[in-house]
């Protein structure tokens, strides 16, 4: 079973199935300890998921990067992996520091009773995770990849071990963040076998080094997974304002948005070497038809999906948790977050056209933008508006990664993001006729898909071709 695991999990985006892991995660501790205790436990996740990202500051994947442009030279590979363990370890006191010192501050700050030694753990787990994340980025380099995805396979499965012991045997939620560092320290276990790290007495040797450390880890910080992690940004700042049952109703609807995410982050990888080798062979005429083609159809795929969940939420919910009345609450969040996630996940699998193209930097600028603009409105809306106002801020910010999407790419790449709004209005239609009908979810599995095909194939959403606009711009480059 495990190595059938192994196999996949090389074609599955890390990001994917680090959130499908967090996801089961969040369900198990909903059904054990109710919405309160979900809700402290995500607020918990997000600070660690989005503390351990940005005090990593991009250095295991720029490790990766270098070591494998090295691949011939094994003292410049020593040189490189010195310089990263002495940056992260800096940056790992620096974040348990802070954990460490501002814990009783927080404790007296959030709205959701977690205990002071939540901190003191994520604090103490942040490094290790980010050594791991060090020691694996190596492996990466080398070409081990197989290695790694064995070692992430047993990271989360230890995770998800550790969670359900610790449900069993009744621990508070606040101390659930226990299953972070037990993960964290067995895979440390098993990859000191792989991977030697150089000696602590190096963080000391020539403190000049880091500042070109830094900066190659800042070249290409949000470059990765990043999107994945700016989408626990409405979590950890609801936890400042609003009580532990409201952010565990708050994560229920969570749960369902970024589920529906998983499909196009799951299949990202593969569509990285599909456009690689589409560019490399065929230009980028066949490449953009392509995408669109692919952003079409995930466009429609996902569009069945949401009105699948809207149509019969209640039962869905039911499904996923052991609900108290909170059933329309959690409904009205999810119709709040739809939009941005239906344009969202359209394009994500599609995510890589940058780097076939050569254009990393504008995809690290508009994850950038997005993670401060998704960080500024939660500020801004969540203290009057509560979850609602997270909900819209997560929302705005998904839609914007939508309309930037394309930026900085060859002209014909860049979709009628026109025609997708169009496609957007048939999908309310189609709710608005299946919601009168009252069908059950038998019947509507079959008659769903029809009426919402034949609207957009009406409106034309289903020509695979560039817009009109990009041809005519390509055109006039090409005169």
């Amino acid at each position: 079973m495990l190595q059938r695991a192994t196999e996949f999990f090389p074609t599955v985006g890390e990001g994917a199935l680090e959130l499908s892991v967090h996801l089961l995660a969040m369900i198990l501790v909903e059904r054990s300890l109710g919405q309160e205790g979900l809700g402290i436990y995500s607020y918990l996740l997000s600070l660690f998921m989005i503390g351990g990202y940005l005090s990593a500051f991009g250095i295991p994947h720029y490790v990766e990067r270098e070591t494998a442009f090295h691949h011939d030279k094994r003292q410049r590979q020593g040189e490189i992996l010195t310089n990263a363990f002495q940056a992260i370890c800096w940056l790992g006191l620096l974040v348990a520091g802070f954990c460490f010192l501002s814990a009783s501050y927080d404790t007296t700050h959030t709205q959701i009773q977690e205990k002071l030694a939540a901190y003191l753990i994520i604090g103490l787990t942040i490094p290790i995770r980010n050594l791991n994340k060090l020691k694996l980025a190596v492996l990466h380099g080398l070409g081990n990849h197989e290695q790694v995805a064995k070692l992430e396979a047993k990271k989360r499965i230890a995770f998800l071990l550790a969670i359900f012991l610790l449900l069993k045997v009744h621990t508070p939620p606040s101390y659930l963040a226990l299953s972070f560092l037990l993960g964290e320290l067995f895979l440390m276990v098993m990859a000191a076998r792989k991977v030697a790290l150089p000696r602590i007495n190096t963080i000391w040797n020539d403190l000049g080094r880091l500042g070109a450390t830094l900066r190659g880890g800042y070249n290409v910080l949000f470059t990765d997974e990043a999107f994945e992690i700016v989408l626990y940004i409405d979590l950890l700042i609801l936890g400042f304002y609003v009580p532990a049952w409201d952010l565990g109703v708050y994560t229920e609807a969570f749960i369902l948005a970024r589920l529906v995410l998983l499909i196009p982050l799951s299949v990202r990888p593969i569509f990285r070497r599909k456009y690689c080798l589409l560019v490399v062979q065929r230009g980028h005429g066949q490449t953009s038809r392509m995408v669109y083609r692919a952003t079409t159809i995930f466009f429609y795929l996902h569009s069945l999906l949401v009105l699948y969940i809207l149509l019969y939420f209640p039962a869905v919910l039911h499904f996923f948790f052991w609900t108290h009345g909170e059933e329309l609450l959690s409904f009205r969040i999810f119709t709040v977050l739809l939009p941005g996630l239906l344009y969202c996940a359209s394009v994500t699998a599609s995510e890589p056209i940058y780097e076939a193209t050569g254009r990393v930097e504008s995809l690290r600028k508009i994850v950038l933008i997005v993670f401060l603009t998704n960080t500024a409105l939660n500020f801004y809306l969540v203290p009057f508006a509560g979850f609602f106002g997270a909900a819209a801020a997560t929302t705005f910010s998904m839609l914007l990664y939508f309309f930037l999407f394309g930026w900085h790419l060859p002209e014909q790449y860049k979709m009628a993001k026109s025609s997708f709004l169009v496609a957007g209005g048939s999908v309310y239609l189609v709710y608005l006729l299946m919601e009168r009908l009252d069908s059950s979810l038998a019947i509507a599995i079959w008659m769903l898909p029809i009426p919402l095909f034949l609207l957009m194939f009406l409106i034309g959403f289903f020509n695979f071709e560039p817009s009109l606009e990009s041809i005519a711009d390509v055109g006039k480059t090409q005169i």
